[in-house]
Parts: structure tokens; C-alpha cells; sequence
């Protein structure tokens, strides 16, 4: 795993479930290795137009699996005009009607989807997966290197993992059963119950250092940042250079208002890296807040062109005002004004989405 051989740790994982079939760290390192074959596969799909299409569908297949019925639907639509030769999208659709209560939309999106036993032959690894058989897909998907087998590799890796995890949750407890289960309610965006499961872990594993870390981000995400910091402070003492724990222990103070012992864990964090966005904003945030305007202007403004509702306007407006430049603030005020009208009619059009008729 350490070396970035996926495959072959699925072999040797494999070989350790059969040999020990209820020891949970087997279980745990098979699910962690489709993982990472799956995010591998998923690193494949860049930022080329010609990938678009597939980091689209990607994105509906994640909205489908998360419950999101009707951002899946739409995305789906949108996608098959661009990829029609990928009839498991239909699949999904029919899926999505039958859950709806559709069903005979449902039957009829089915029969969009039929595929000769000669175009079986030729796309084995999207038949393989349609029929259930998620290893024999991934091995046919990862003798090509086209679009679509990066795609059914992804899609066959994950369908693994979450088998080998779903096994795990079935043998005794264990640290291994309770990241998953944390894992899981984390993704389903259940933050309160990822705490409650990432301190059932450590129970089994005391002190161990990567669920102390997932423990002090889920508490983060929970909005306990007075845990988050008493969790993750200690260990970033131990790794004053860790990336991960500047942000979040850096982020977590500034919640709190704690802004004078945010300001030099944010920088340290800018530093180690000064393209990264996030440490950025926080530490003009933080400068922001403790009346230092001229050093949060840079940092602010460095980010204006990812500002999705004008509140980063804002807040630079509020720097500038600051600084005495009055025409500055109130040009960017105008800015944010029409910023917050476009994020309202985007929101405003989401929410007349409805899943529709087959077409």
C-alpha cells in the first residue's frame, strides 16, 4: 500500500480473509486497498474538456449513491447527450423513477439500456458490472486504459470496498468496524454520530494517532471546535510541520475567536505552503478580524475570483473601509450586491428541478 501497489495489496489482503476470515484488519486493509484503487482511477480524470463528461458522470453516480434524487437525475440527463454510448446511465435513471414511485417510467427507461451479447463482448468490464460481478469487472477495466475502463474501474474498486466494509460491520466490534462506521455517517454528512463512532474506535485503540486526527476533524465538521482544537493540538505538537493539523487546528481557533493564537499557526500553515487557498483566507480572515487591514487585503483579495455569493466582497470591503479607501470598499459592495443575486437565481433554479418523463 505504502509503495502505491493497490493490486497486488488486494491480492495479500485477499489471501489474509481467507486465511483469518474474522479477523476485522483484513476486512479493513482489503476495503482500504479497492479504495485506493479507486481513487487512483478517479486522479486519471483531469481537467482536459475531453474529461469532462466523465468527472460529470462521476459526480451524479456520488449525488445517486448520497440519497441527492433529483441533482443525480438532472446531472444524468445532461451527461447522456454527452456520453449516449454509456447505457448505465439508464440504469440509474430507472433506478432513480422506481424510487420515486415511477415505475413504469422506471420499466421504460430500462429498455434504453439493452446491450447485444457481441456489445458485451467488446465492453466487458460495463457488463460484467451490470450483472453484479464487480471483481471480473475491475479485472477487465484495468486491461485498458481508455475513458470508460477508468471509469468501471473506479466504479467496480468502489463496489468492492464498500462489500468488504459491509463485511466488516458483521464480525465483533472493533477499531477497524468503527472508523467504517464513522466513515460512513461522516459522507452522509452525520458529523455528531462520526464523533461518537471515531471515540468508540479509540476505545480499542488508544492514543493511535490517525483516528485521533479523524476524530478532531469530525468534531470540526460538527462544529465542536472546542474539541476539535483539545484533540488535535496535542498531536500537532508532535508534528509542528503536519500540514493537515495547521489548517484544522489554525481553522478551529478562528471559529473560537481564539484569532492571536490562530494568526501564527496560519501563518506557519501559508508558508508550508503558499499556493493553498484555504490556509490563505483564514489567515486574512484572522487578520481581518483583529483589525490588521492591511495585511488581510492581499490575502483576501488573492481569492476574489472564487467568491460564490459576494462575501468575500464583503469582507475585503470591510478591509479597505478600514484603511480609510472608501471608493475601494464601495466598488466591491456593488460587486457583492450582483454576486448574491446570481447565487439566488442559481439557488432559486436548483429548486425548481424535478425529475421528469423519460424522454
Amino acid at each position: 500500500m505504502r509503495d502505491g501497489r493497490f493490486d497486488d495489496a488486494v491480492v495479500i489482503y485477499l489471501e489474509i480473509t481467507q486465511l483469518a476470515p474474522r479477523r476485522p484488519s483484513g476486512w479493513y486493509g482489503l476495503g482500504q486497498a479497492y479504495n485506493a484503487i479507486k481513487q487512483d482511477a478517479l486522479g486519471t480524470f483531469g481537467e482536459q474538456p475531453e474529461d469532462a463528461p466523465w468527472r460529470q458522470l462521476l459526480t451524479a453516480d456520488a449525488l445517486l449513491a448520497n440519497g441527492q434524487l433529483t441533482d443525480a437525475f438532472v446531472v444524468y440527463r445532461a451527461t447522456l447527450e454527452q456520453l449516449p454510448a454509456m447505457v448505465n446511465i439508464h440504469d440509474s435513471v430507472a433506478r432513480i423513477y422506481a424510487t420515486t414511485g415511477h415505475a413504469a417510467w422506471a420499466a421504460r427507461e430500462r429498455t434504453k439500456g439493452t446491450l447485444s451479447p457481441a456489445d458485451c463482448a467488446r465492453r466487458a468490464a460495463l457488463c460484467e458490472f451490470r450483472a453484479g460481478r464487480y471483481r471480473a469487472a475491475l479485472t477487465a477495466a484495468q486491461a485498458q486504459p481508455d475513458a470508460e475502463s477508468r471509469y468501471w474501474r473506479a466504479r467496480a474498486a468502489n463496489a468492492l470496498a464498500l462489500a468488504a466494509f459491509n463485511h466488516l460491520d458483521g464480525l465483533a466490534d472493533s477499531a477497524e468496524r468503527r472508523s467504517v462506521r464513522a466513515t460512513r455517517a461522516r459522507a452522509e454528512e452525520r458529523y455528531t454520530d462520526a464523533v461518537a463512532e471515531f471515540k468508540a474506535a479509540l476505545a480499542f485503540a488508544p492514543g493511535d494517532p490517525a483516528l485521533l486526527f479523524e476524530l478532531g476533524s469530525s468534531s470540526y465538521l460538527a462544529r465542536d471546535f472546542d474539541q476539535a482544537v483539545a484533540t488535535l493540538a496535542p498531536l500537532l505538537h508532535v508534528h509542528p510541520d503536519d500540514a493537515r493539523l495547521l489548517e484544522m487546528v489554525g481553522y478551529s481557533l478562528l471559529q473560537l475567536r481564539r484569532v492571536e493564537e490562530a494568526v501564527p499557526i496560519l501563518k506557519r500553515a501559508v508558508d508550508r505552503d503558499p499556493t493553498a487557498a484555504g490556509p490563505q483566507l483564514a489567515l486574512g480572515r484572522a487578520h481581518l478580524q483583529n483589525g490588521d487591514f492591511a495585511a488581510a487585503v492581499p490575502l483576501i483579495e488573492a481569492q476574489l475570483g472564487t467568491d460564490p455569493d459576494g462575501s468575500l466582497h464583503v469582507q475585503l470591503a470591510r478591509a479597505y473601509t478600514g484603511l480609510g479607501q472608501r471608493d475601494k470598499a464601495a466598488a466591491l459592495l456593488v460587486r457583492s450586491q450582483e454576486l448574491q443575486r446570481a447565487a439566488e437565481e442559481r439557488n432559486a433554479a436548483a429548486g425548481q428541478r424535478k425529475i421528469t418523463p423519460p424522454k
